[in-house]
């Protein structure tokens, strides 16, 4: 690879530029690989990724159509609203020049730094970039791990749609499948749907209070399958709502939490968000307590009151299989299946490492008392080591 030092005049930058441009012209020709360049967005990639953006992959949904998200506003927010919220992070893959592909993470939330969310592939859709698209999105994912790991991150999170071919880059990059889950839509009005919300008044749902959060983390204990608890490693703290939305930053759903209870004993709940005309449900449920699900999804159609013009989706995992009957019974239609992936890192960490050295005898030592060296604790000094976050992967 040719590349142009400090000092050189112009003229000579301009005879390597043109040097590298012919090599890789014949390298194309040859049907050899082209070097790919990998980095953080900068301005002048926006046209890029304009051209880019309707040829990419969207691994965040439903919350992405929530908070209508898309890569642009992933760009734009990173640089000038990423306070107050999960940062976006672009980085692309350069063939030849321009980008030919990116991906975008996000922290999933201030209080979960620790933990990123791939949101978008895009990749061009002529020259190099559509041959070697999975190569490219490897490498993407592969660069994304090891930038997250520097800073700390020790698991990252896609939504892939079942059958895409983005799913050999991941397999590629190190993701492992933790679960699935079916995206229900509803739209149009719920103003028929009211008949059981008035019979079921002895149980309908409360408003989750502060004090409630360790109760729904411990429903989450008893219902989720063990291998995806330890894939999401959720603490209580996940289940916290936010207490002032007038510090909610821009873009950010307003949430709700609401509670069945039974024999003094938490039962279902269901987490509900909401921006503008767009909603998302999650729901949470002991298995003996699914007759009661039909009564609890009633009456929060009943508070929210969906209009014709508004999207309302549920997120169905597959170990909660008695939802399903309910929903289609209410209007929710399927509109696609994704595999949960997670991505684990080793992170650098600081630890101390103590240290001991041998102080040489004293030349002058006193008769009678043997000379041996002593061994004194020096202070403590700083070693870097790798611990696996997730002991399962590493970074290259």
């Amino acid at each position: 690879m040719v590349s142009a030092r400090v000092g050189q005049s112009p003229d000579q930058r301009a005879v390597l530029v043109f040097d590298l441009r012919r090599r890789v012209a014949r390298m194309s020709a040859l049907g050899e690989r082209l070097p790919v360049v990998i980095r953080a967005v900068r301005g002048r990639d926006v046209p890029s990724l304009l051209r880019m953006r309707q040829e990419g992959v969207r691994l965040d949904l439903p919350e992405a159509q929530v908070r209508g998200y898309t890569p642009m506003k992933g760009v734009a927010d990173s640089r000038w609203f990423a306070l107050g919220r999960g940062r976006v992070r672009t980085y692309v893959a350069c063939v030849d020049g321009p980008p030919a592909a990116f991906v975008q993470a996000r922290e999933r939330s201030p209080r979960q730094r620790h933990k990123w969310d791939i949101l978008h592939l895009g990749a061009a859709t002529a020259g190099a970039a559509l041959t070697r698209r999975t190569d490219l999105w490897t490498s993407l994912l592969d660069y994304t791990t090891a930038a997250a790991g520097r800073r700390g991150v020790q698991r990252l999170y896609a939504k892939l749609p079942v059958q895409l071919a983005a799913a050999e880059a991941f397999r590629a990059a190190g993701y492992t499948r933790y679960g699935q889950e079916t995206v229900y839509l509803f739209q149009g009005s719920a103003d028929h749907l009211a008949p059981s919300v008035q019979e079921g008044l002895a149980v309908l749902p409360r408003p989750q209070a502060p004090d409630d959060t360790w109760a729904v983390h411990q429903l989450y204990t008893l219902t989720a399958p063990k291998p995806v608890q330890y894939a999401e490693a959720y603490t209580s703290h996940n289940w916290e709502l936010p207490r002032h939305w007038a510090f909610l930053s821009r873009g950010t759903p307003r949430e709700w939490g609401f509670i069945v209870e039974r024999g003094h004993e938490l039962a279902l709940y269901c987490r509900v968000g909401r921006q503008g005309k767009r909603s998302r449900l999650e729901f949470m449920f002991e298995p003996a307590a699914r007759e009661l699900l039909p009564t609890l999804l009633d009456a929060l159609l009943d508070r929210l009151a969906p209009g014709a013009d508004e999207r309302l989706y549920c997120t169905v995992r597959e170990y909660q299989a008695e939802m399903e009957p309910v929903l289609t019974a209410r209007g929710f239609v399927p509109v696609g299946h994704q595999d949960l992936l997670v991505r684990y890192t080793t992170v650098s960490v600081r630890a101390a490492a103590p240290a001991s050295v041998a102080r040489p005898a004293r030349e002058g030592r006193l008769v009678g008392v043997p000379a041996q060296p002593q061994l004194r604790r020096q202070p403590d000094a700083l070693a870097v080591v790798e611990t696996a976050s997730g002991g399962l992967a590493n970074v290259s």
